[in-house]
């Protein structure tokens, strides 16, 4: 009985089985405003309102030992420019309890990004590294503040380069909105995984926890109100929040119950209508507004429809976006 309530729940349009990574994924493909602070605070940047983002495919082919190529999807892959001056990162979220192979795979996946923008001459090959991040969701005390990844040159010269690690465990509420990590609110319920089970036998304190969302929620609508947050980030986070607390919570009835409706409550208030007009509100030019109008408008309709997975792969795939756009966008206004 208990494990057919557990495929019952599995069946709620709002479970993902990847919900972890679509929730990363999609704030890193279409929220500037999250991902800009977020990449300031982990790289000591001090980015402003100049800087863009320029993405990058995120999908890369590894060759294997046997000459076979292996798919492989990075979380982020992109440039962040500013004054002129144009920085390279790859971002990593990891779920999992942290062990050295995520190192490897940030190696491998650093390789082929420095290898897709290489700069060729007859006999130079120039290749730049992007700057490297890790968020681990699940961190642990013995968890340093970087990693280092090694290289010996055939001279025998080592070179290196850190990679920052950020636990989710290590921020806090007040943290997160100082520093405008507002990206890590979706996965603030991580902190509390460990007492999930002793908050799930107890009506206070299932209460105590809906109570600090609410005041978290409270906060960000000041922060979108103030002008801080776009309506996009905005319901993105939202969405989010709901989405990962309710696989993490799979285990949890009684947390799944109380502060999913809490959420759902505020997933069905959402005032998605502000996506729209400050999408025409953006565009300096009219051109630009009509371009940014337009996939406001695409990014409203998947976000509105839980379809996260399309709108992080969009963002890295014009004619991916552009597909979705006639289908769910165009279609509708040539009607």
């Amino acid at each position: 009985m208990e494990e057919n309530e557990k495929i019952d729940r599995k069946m709620n349009p709002i479970y993902s089985e990847s919900a972890y990574d679509d929730a990363f994924r999609t704030m890193e493909g279409g929220c500037d405003d999250l991902i800009i602070p977020f990449v300031s605070y982990m790289f000591n940047e001090n980015y402003g309102n100049d800087a863009v983002i320029k993405r990058h495919r995120n999908e890369h082919f590894i060759e294997n030992e046997d000459g076979s190529e292996e798919k492989r999807i990075t979380d982020s892959s992109f440039e962040i420019i500013s004054k002129e001056v144009s920085k390279r990162y790859h971002l990593e979220c990891e779920s999992k309890k942290y062990d050295g192979t995520i190192l490897i795979r940030i190696f491998e996946y650093d390789s082929q990004i420095a290898k897709n923008s290489s700069e060729e001459a007859a006999y130079k090959l120039k290749v730049q590294f992007p700057n490297s991040g890790l968020l681990l969701l699940r961190g642990g005390e013995s968890v340093p503040e970087h990693a280092t990844i090694e290289i010996s040159m055939p001279q025998g010269e080592l070179v290196s380069y850190d990679v920052p690690i950020m636990k989710m465990e290590d921020y806090s509420i007040g943290d997160i909105f100082r520093e405008r990590l507002f990206m890590l609110i979706p996965f603030y319920i991580f902190n509390y995984e460990k007492q999930l089970p002793e908050i799930n036998k107890s009506e206070e304190a299932m209460d105590k926890l809906v109570k600090e969302y609410h005041e978290i929620f409270d906060r960000l609508d000041a922060e979108q109100n103030a002008g801080n947050l776009s309506a996009l980030s905005y319901s993105a986070i939202i969405r989010l929040t709901h989405s990962v607390a309710y696989k993490l919570t799979m285990k949890q009835d009684n947390v799944q119950k109380k502060v999913g409706d809490f959420m759902g409550g505020k997933v069905l208030d959402l005032p998605e209508f502000r996506i729209y007009d400050q999408g025409k509100a953006d565009g300096k030019a009219e051109g630009k507004a009509e371009g940014i109008e337009s996939i406001n408008d695409l990014n409203r309709i998947l976000i509105s429809a839980g379809r996260y997975e399309d709108l992080s792969k969009a963002t890295n795939d014009p004619e991916y976006q552009k597909q979705l756009y006639d289908e769910l966008v165009g279609n509708k206004k040539n009607k």
